[in-house]
């Protein structure tokens, strides 16, 4: 079977000239998110496939159409593309991809000035749309942070506030990328852009010693633990709270268990299916 052929124009570019060629085709998903200006991680966006929505079935080479119904006013144009709007891009993204990848777009969007709240009240609204909508958080800085916030969630932890300011000496202060300032304990993402060089690890060090002689207690997240280890995170920051005075009482603590092995049991999945 020979490997599909890589598209030899940018995503951009296939867009732009597919929509303006056929009149009834929208790009929408996680392609028009990416037009949006969003961060969504997938492997580079030239390689992938242009999402389309359109009335009926469209033949068109390195595209993928979704059949649905498109009101005018979920249509729109920028960059030269016909695209859903940045409302209806969210809420289709929100409705159609798995729970953390739907609420990294969603957090992105509200950054952008998405009134996420509208969307409760569109057509089609369903509980399972309704509980990623309610994960959102404008707050969360970059998509793995919030990835690392549903994870937290779903695995029966309170939900977690974020960018918490700390006051620090001399007029300084931080920001703590999720956190519960009741127990003063705070979970940060440690990505490979700010955090391996050496300068980089000896600030965090520094910054982290002081976030501690202030009482708070930093569990630092590598980018290896999602989704390997989501367990482990899952158990050290639960010990940790439970240390600083949480209580979750035996449903909380069943919720807890239950999270912890269904992550136990998906990593497991994994790696069966390597090899």
């Amino acid at each position: 079977m020979n490997p599909r052929p890589r598209p030899t124009a940018p995503l951009i570019d296939r867009a732009r000239r597919i929509t303006r060629a056929v009149p009834q085709a929208v790009v929408c998903r996680q392609t028009a998110a990416w037009i949006w200006g969003l961060n969504i991680l997938p492997a580079p966006p030239d390689d992938w496939p242009i999402e389309l929505t359109a009335p009926s079935h469209l033949a068109v080479p390195d595209c993928v159409t979704c059949i649905a119904p498109l009101p005018d006013e979920d249509i729109t144009e920028h960059k030269g593309v016909r695209i859903t709007t940045m409302e209806r891009t969210a809420l289709d993204c929100a409705r159609w991809l798995p729970r953390m990848e739907g609420v990294a777009i969603l957090d992105q969007f509200a950054r952008k000035g998405v009134d996420l709240g509208a969307l409760w009240h569109r057509p089609f609204n369903s509980w399972r749309l309704r509980d990623t909508l309610s994960l959102a958080d404008p707050g969360a800085a970059s998509p793995r942070e919030s990835w690392l916030r549903v994870i937290l969630v779903e695995g029966g932890l309170l939900r977690p506030t974020t960018q918490i300011r700390v006051d620090l000496d001399d007029d300084r202060h931080v920001y703590l990328d999720l956190g519960w300032e009741d127990f003063k304990v705070a979970v940060e993402y440690d990505g490979q852009e700010h955090h391996t060089s050496t300068p980089d690890q000896q600030h965090d060090a520094d910054r982290r010693e002081e976030l501690r002689r202030r009482g708070w207690r930093v569990i630092a997240v590598r980018r290896d633990i999602i989704p390997g280890q989501i367990a482990d995170l899952l158990h050290h920051v639960a010990d940790a709270l439970i240390e600083r005075g949480w209580q979750p009482g035996p449903e909380g603590t069943t919720r807890i268990l239950r999270g912890i092995r269904a992550a136990r049991r998906q990593s497991r999945f994994r790696s069966v299916a390597r090899w």
